[in-house]
């Protein structure tokens, strides 16, 4: 191997890049803080560096997702108790109207507070939260409870947002279950009280009398029920009795109208179907006025043994009595049509935990019209209300607890990726200085080499 004076300038030079370069680099590393500065220092690194770095963008998207679920379910929560405070207030006030010593225009007054209640409870449920109604479904553009009528017109679908790689979570509340009404009427502010037109019956019968069965199923109610007629002393109470005539001949609804007519301050009759189209059983039901007070209803029976007008009598303390006081008789319909899945029958479907303005409106105007009977009424519906919106709320709590469980998990998890991502990523400051000071020994070396050994020229070695 010739050794030359180029031989020495080419090593020199490439040993002094060298060490130029791991400077630079070591100089890269101090001020970025990163100890792989391009794909080709650490392909493996590399690699592990992008996932890192995508579930932490992921785990900041989330972040952001999570507040939001925190805001909309809080609100609904709010709302939620919002509606429980007024639900014990309209409680408060069905108990107060319910005492004796109200006058009607006391109870008029009361009936006022609760109209405010219903407006309220509107505005509640039609809550919007940066721009969207939390109350409704998909279509969170509409106010879900029409304001005049009550009616919810939205959709029953849960939004559900991802808090997490694996786990979503609600941010609305349909209120369909607890606030409105939907069936083939669409009736939310309902008639207080139905007239004897076609077989529309009182909206909410708290009992009633239901005479018994016949030797055989009565089928037409216009057909001849009692041979010799005869008299009933109807009682109400306290009240004075009242002789009630019926003519030889009579049908079910030739007796159901002389009740009216002639007895129609003490109680109400009506012919119910209690049977169904195919095979149906007529039967009279007979109920207070004012409403709430049929236990006090007392029937006596003036007619030859054996005549159907027997079936008539009503006394709760004789075991022979007839009548029997029911709280639940198929047939007494508000809606007609048995194939409405609010056909409301004599069990009160029409009002309970799911009807919460229907409840509140049907307090209103038991107020308006001075009737205790269902003001009393009005009071076990609330409690339903109630217990359904306390139902709702733990739902809510529920989701809330699920996403503050989440947000840690997601807290901790970032942590750790992050710290997996330093591992990988960020340079050892104290190694990188250790280092850069150890090539700058190195560089300085080199240098004074170089210089002393260049220095010497042709004329040194001659001499």
């Amino acid at each position: 191997m010739k050794v030359t004076t180029s031989f020495f300038y080419n090593t020199f030079f490439s040993d002094l890049n060298k060490q130029i370069e791991a400077m630079y680099k070591a100089q890269r590393q101090l001020s970025t803080g990163k100890k792989i500065l391009m794909p080709s220092d650490d392909p493996i690194a590399i690699s592990r560096i992008t996932k890192y770095n995508s579930e932490l963008s992921s785990l900041q998207e989330y972040l952001r997702v999570i507040d939001t679920a925190k805001i909309y379910n809080s609100s609904i929560e709010t709302a939620i108790n919002d509606l429980k405070n007024m639900t014990v207030k309209a409680k408060q006030i069905a108990v107060q109207g319910s005492t004796d010593t109200l006058s009607a225009t006391d109870r008029l007054a009361l009936a006022r507070e609760v109209d405010t209640l219903i407006q309220r409870s509107i505005d509640t449920i039609n809550t919007k939260v940066s721009g969207r109604f939390i109350f409704a479904g998909y279509k969170a553009d509409i106010p879900p409870v029409n304001e005049a009528t009550g009616i919810y017109q939205s959709d029953t679908n849960l939004q559900r947002v991802d808090i997490n790689f694996f786990l979503d979570v609600a941010i609305n509340l349909p209120a369909t279950e607890f606030f409105s009404y939907t069936g083939t009427t669409n009736q939310v502010f309902t008639p207080y009280n139905q007239t004897d037109t076609g077989n529309l019956h009182d909206v909410d019968p708290l009992s009633a009398l239901l005479m018994p069965q016949t030797s055989v199923a009565i089928t037409d109610p216009a057909a001849l029920f009692t041979t010799d007629g005869g008299t009933l002393t109807i009682r109400l109470g306290d009240k004075i009795p009242i002789n009630v005539s019926i003519s030889p001949g009579a049908s079910l609804n030739d007796i159901r109208d002389a009740i009216n007519s002639q007895a129609g301050s003490y109680v109400k009759a009506w012919v119910v179907n209690v049977g169904n189209s195919i095979a149906p059983d007529y039967r009279l039901v007979v109920n207070s006025v004012p409403n709430g007070k049929s236990d006090q209803i007392r029937i006596e029976v003036s007619t030859s043994t054996g005549d159907n007008l027997n079936l008539l009598a009503y006394d709760p303390v004789s075991p022979s009595s007839a009548m029997k006081l029911e709280g639940n008789i198929s047939g007494y319909n508000y809606i007609t049509d048995p194939t409405d899945p609010n056909f409301y029958s004599f069990n009160n479907n029409y009002l309970n935990e799911n009807y919460y303005l229907r409840a509140l409106y049907f307090l209103k105007v038991a107020l308006e019209n001075n009737d205790q009977g269902r003001i009393q009424k009005a009071v076990g519906y609330l409690d339903q209300i109630a217990d359904k919106l306390y139902r709702q709320q733990s739902v809510i709590g529920a989701r809330l607890n699920k996403i503050e469980t989440i947000s840690d998990y997601n807290l901790e998890l970032e942590t750790n990726t992050k710290q997996n991502l330093s591992n990988d990523q960020d340079a050892d400051v104290v190694k990188v200085v250790l280092e850069l000071n150890q090539r700058m020994s190195v560089l300085q070396a080199l240098r004074t080499t170089f210089t002393d050994f260049f220095r010497s020229n042709l004329f040194d070695f001659l001499r």
